[in-house]
């Protein structure tokens, strides 16, 4: 997997982040607090969310304050194929898209959790957690404890997988074992099932053959019961209609008694009615002449309750309209009040406006004066200490001095040529001298030892020369190599800040006739202005409220003065009425009506007794009815008591008792002689459903201990595979964890002997159970972390972890470091650089986030953070 761009929108300090990253060492610097940190946890989110939300990042912890929610895009290539990744955490969506024949495609549902799915299956998150990904504080867990050292090894070598392999098969042979103790339980407690299915059968024989008799037996008893049933049932019937029509006799015997007593009393009723209904005729003679009094009484009195409470109500009405007629007048006074402030306040309006038209330019020049001023700051800060105007001269120098520089190594080169080409030709003459014979080679003459001897040992003197000025041209190139570096770092920083100061020197020049206290003090008159124009806009808005209002207060008051006379008619009507019944005043009309009430009093008496006497004649026709109706009825009830009388004497003719007893006996014993029969046959029944049940049950079981037979054999053979499998698992966890922890011991060794300068000449990784124990070898000894000082301790620390990720460096293609150097000291943090230069750059891509300035000599690509008013800010070093 590499990591070409990420884009972070909202999450804690940064507001809009976008960060491209390059094959090779990228370098992430910043103070602490610049957002570096959050850079690598939006990379863990923008992947994994919402898994990564069980590591410990929780969506309220990374959203930043005042926003929906975060967005993260990255962009990364795995397996020679791009992906682009989009988690946007305000809409809960996300997008996973694979670049197909030069077109995106989606390759999940936009949901949150398929895209982690997705990528889960692409790279597991515990593998990019412990493999890829070295966070903040795990390097100084390496050194805790030989536990926790052993937990670390394991995620990051996958051994935890092994293990986890090794415990399920622990688990299988376990339930294997039980399961045969359990299944060859079953088969002992069955070994006696044969004879109990020969008992079950024997036992169900006998009980189908009592059914059987008992059944043969049962329906000629049950004939005979129901004959005598029958016989029972006319001798009861004949029984109930004698006792039936016996009741009946006497309830008309009792009716016509009642009947009797009935006839007396209305005739009696009918005599009294007679005497009440005369004097009632007596009382409602007087009614017709008291009829005009009582019209004339209630017509008064109706008049006056109307008078009063019309009255009151118009008095009262008025009194409140007068109230509300004031008050709205008072309003309209204000109002008018009002309209003159309004016009005041909008001469005042416009004029403040004018003055405010009049310094908009001035304050246009002031905001421009101080943007530049801040961003002259801004330029200072990035420029630190270096004079602008002395950057092109130095820029020049440098560049002349590299010149001189790349100059003096071609010439070096050369020279190495012709030296490498002499030597070489020194070196086949000697090989021809020493192969010649007769004459010499180089020169022609007669070739004798002597001379063939001087000749090699003058260009063995030659060579060894040569050797040594090529010792010191090379030793020359380094210098110059290293001074070329560092003067091509110092160019490229101040080419970068040329820009920057030719920047700063035209917002110096631009700013020199700008006179900013003046213009600060017309800034503020334009604010102060402001403010008043907002204030007398506000009180002018509330002005014209309520001046809206007036029109409406005079449709009111219009509305009120109407209603007004509406009531004042009314109350002049009122006397009017009073007048022409003949009254001049209330008084006259009340000391008539309580004339009246005598009269009114003597009309009720009379009207009450003529509804009396209406209701009594009434009754009394109803009581003559009801008498003839009581004769009638007797005369029935008589008749049919005769007819009931003739009825029973036949009846219990028919009837005999002692008949009727004797049967009711017999069949009371046969019932209990068929019940009895029904209840063991019931019982057979039962005997026989247990009985069938319980043989279904012995001969499943029968075929249950055959299968757990069958089972036991399968068990014992899967039992032998599952201890052999265990067994290789085991020797090969042993064998992978022991061979890795020797090849991570081989290069945590020459990483550690490079920290501490060949002090400690090797690292010993033993491996125990649950345990990976560390020892350093000093003087030829084994030595614990004990024996080492604190920076020491660190060193190993970073040793041993960058070794881990440089055992998996064949099966990963990048690695990102969280802040690998914050308790190293300055010489071992050099060391660290020469480290990364030599081993980590056999990583394809490698992501550092660091405060420490000096790792960026051994960066390709540098990427600074800061912090600017709470947001992190980025700037690309190159």
């Amino acid at each position: 997997m590499k990591i070409e761009r990420v884009k972070v929108q909202n999450f804690r300090s940064h507001r809009e982040t976008e960060v491209v990253f390059k094959d090779g060492i990228n370098l992430i610097i910043g103070q602490n607090g610049s957002g570096k940190s959050s850079l690598l946890d939006a990379i863990l989110v923008g992947l994994y969310w919402p898994k990564a939300s069980k590591k410990g990042l929780q969506k309220k912890d990374f959203t930043r304050v005042g926003t929906r929610g975060a967005k993260i895009e990255i962009l990364f290539e795995h397996d020679g194929v791009k992906y682009w990744l989009l988690r946007d955490m305000a809409r809960n969506v996300a997008y996973l898209k694979r670049l197909e024949n030069g077109e995106w495609r989606h390759v999940t549902e936009p949901t949150m959790e398929s895209v982690a799915n997705f990528m889960e299956r692409l790279i597991p998150l515990e593998i990019f957690r412990n493999a890829i990904y070295v966070r903040q504080g795990e390097i100084e867990a390496i050194l805790e404890s030989d536990e926790t050292r052993d937990k670390v090894v394991k995620k990051i070598l996958n051994l935890d997988k092994i293990e986890t392999a090794y415990e399920n098969i622990r688990g299988l042979i376990k339930y294997i074992k039980r399961r045969i103790q359990d299944r060859e339980a079953f088969i002992e407690r069955t070994k006696t099932i044969d004879s109990s299915i020969d008992s079950f059968e024997k036992s169900l024989v006998e009980v189908l053959k009592e059914i059987k008799e008992i059944e043969s037996k049962l329906p000629e008893l049950e004939k005979e019961t129901r004959e005598l049933g029958e016989r029972e049932k006319e001798l009861d019937a004949l029984k109930e209609e004698i006792v039936r029509s016996e009741l009946n006799l006497e309830k008309l015997n009792s009716k016509r008694r009642g009947l009797e007593e009935k006839i007396k009393s209305l005739e009696r009723k009918i005599e009294e009615r007679n005497k009440r209904i005369k004097e009632l005729e007596e009382a409602t003679k007087a009614l017709r002449e008291l009829e005009e009094k009582e019209r004339r009484f209630q017509e008064l009195k109706e008049f006056r309750e109307r008078y009063i409470k019309e009255k009151s109500q118009g008095e009262k009405e008025l009194e409140r309209i007068r109230g509300q007629v004031e008050n709205i007048e008072g309003r309209l006074r204000e109002i008018n009040e009002k309209e003159e402030e309004a016009k005041k306040l909008r001469g005042e309006l416009k004029k403040l406006e004018q003055a405010k038209d009049g310094l908009e330019e001035a304050v246009k020049e002031y905001e421009e004066a101080r943007s530049k001023l801040l961003q002259l700051r801004r330029l200072k800060v990035k420029l630190k200490d270096i004079d602008p105007r002395e950057i092109p001269a130095k820029i020049e120098e440098l560049e002349r001095m590299r010149e001189s520089i790349i100059e003096e190594i071609s010439e070096l080169k050369s020279r190495k040529g012709e030296l490498f080409q002499r030597r070489k030709d020194r070196e086949k003459a000697i090989e021809e001298l020493k192969k010649a014979k007769g004459r010499c080679p180089v020169c022609g003459r007669e070739l004798t030892e002597e001379h063939r001897k001087e000749l090699l040992q003058r260009y063995s003197l030659e060579i060894k020369e040569i050797k040594e000025d090529l010792l010191s041209i090379s030793k020359r190139e380094e210098e110059l190599s290293r001074e070329l570096e560092r003067i091509e770092r110092e160019l490229k920083e101040l080419r970068g800040l040329k820009s920057i100061a030719e920047d700063l020197i035209a917002l110096e020049e631009s700013l020199k006739e700008v006179n900013l206290g003046e213009l600060e003090e017309k800034r503020k008159e334009y604010e102060d202005i402001k403010q008043r124009i907002s204030s007398i806009r506000g009180k002018l808005s509330e002005l014209e409220r309520e001046l809206r209002l007036k029109v409406a207060f005079e449709r009111k008051l219009e509305r009120l003065n109407s209603v007004k006379d509406e009531i004042t008619s009314r109350l002049e009507a009122l006397e009017v009425n009073l007048k022409s019944l003949g009254f001049s005043a209330l008084e006259d009309l009340e000391r008539e009506i309580r004339g009246l009430e005598k009269f009114h009093a003597e009309y009720i008496r009379a009207k009450k007794a003529e509804e009396d006497l209406r209701r009594e004649l009434s009754l009394l026709e109803r009581d003559k009815e009801e008498l003839d109706v009581a004769f009638e009825e007797l005369a029935e009830v008589e008749e049919e008591m005769e007819e009931l009388e003739e009825k029973i004497k036949a009846l219990k003719d028919k009837y005999d008792q002692e008949e009727h007893r004797k049967v009711k006996k017999e069949l009371q014993r046969k019932r209990e002689a068929i019940s009895a029969m029904k209840a063991e046959l019931e019982q057979l029944r039962k005997r026989e459903e247990e009985t069938k049940r319980s043989l279904e049950e012995l001969k499943k079981q029968k075929e249950e201990r055959e299968k757990a037979e069958e089972e036991v054999k399968m068990l014992r053979s899967a039992l032998k595979r599952a201890e052999s499998l265990r067994d290789k698992i085991k020797m090969y966890k042993t064998v992978v964890r022991e061979e890795a922890l020797r090849r991570i011991g081989e290069i945590a060794s020459e990483i550690f002997a490079e920290f501490t300068e060949g002090k400690y000449s090797q690292v010993v990784v033993k491996a125990e159970e649950n345990k990976v124990k560390l020892f350093v070898v000093y003087d030829g000894k084994e030595m614990p972390l004990t024996f080492l000082s604190g920076g020491e301790r660190i060193a190993l620390g970073l040793a041993f972890r960058l070794a881990m990720s440089m055992y998996l460096i064949g099966k990963m293609s990048l690695l990102i470091l969280d802040e690998p150097t914050p308790y190293l000291d300055e010489e071992r943090r050099r060391r660290l650089v020469e480290i990364m230069e030599r081993h980590l750059r056999k990583i394809s891509q490698v992501i550092i986030v660091s405060h420490d300035e000096e790792l960026r000599d051994a960066a390709d690509y540098v990427i600074k953070l800061s912090l600017e008013n709470g947001v992190s800010v980025i700037t690309v070093m190159g």
